[in-house]
């Protein structure tokens, strides 16, 4: 294996974002079975840091009555909504989707780390230029959707 060592500039795309509204792209996107037997999407999200390095981030739509307000953001967000009216959402229709997102830092817990997630999908009305963009979390609209308990999600 080749590789140049100078591409390396001591970053990684494990980086927490700073809570903010980001340009993502969805890298991939998985049909699976939850643990308990839902079915879902995996998502694998990149963002740009504002340093301007990639950064990853790794969502799911469960398809839970309790989570489909996130199906709905996303579908809304990527221009997905005839998708999300008929019921059916497969991985295939997300993979290179360009969207924004409202993503922020959530504690570690059981000795895991901190890590991005993604709070909000953001539905935009206008076109953006490309590259990264990012509004500091106090632009964010207190009419979010309160998110779900990660104990509620039944996966």
């Amino acid at each position: 294996m080749e590789f140049n060592p100078t591409d390396s500039g001591g970053k990684s795309g494990f980086d927490l974002l700073p809570d903010g509204t980001y340009d993502i792209e969805v890298l991939e996107a998985e049909e699976r079975t939850s643990a308990k037997g839902n079915e879902m999407i995996a998502l694998t999200i990149q963002a740009s840091h504002p340093e301007g390095y990639p950064v990853r981030i790794w969502d799911y739509l469960v398809s839970v009555s309790a989570a489909v307000f996130k199906i709905e953001q996303f579908c809304a967000a990527a221009g997905l909504e005839d998708k999300f009216k008929a019921g059916r959402l497969l991985g295939d229709d997300c993979v290179g989707k360009k969207l924004r997102a409202k993503i922020e830092i959530e504690s570690g817990r059981d000795n895991y780390s901190d890590r991005n997630s993604i709070k909000e999908y953001v539905a935009s009305g206008v076109s953006r230029p490309s590259g990264i963009s990012t509004q500091p979390a106090e632009s964010a609209a207190p009419s979010t959707p309160k998110p779900i308990a990660e104990e509620e999600i039944p996966f």
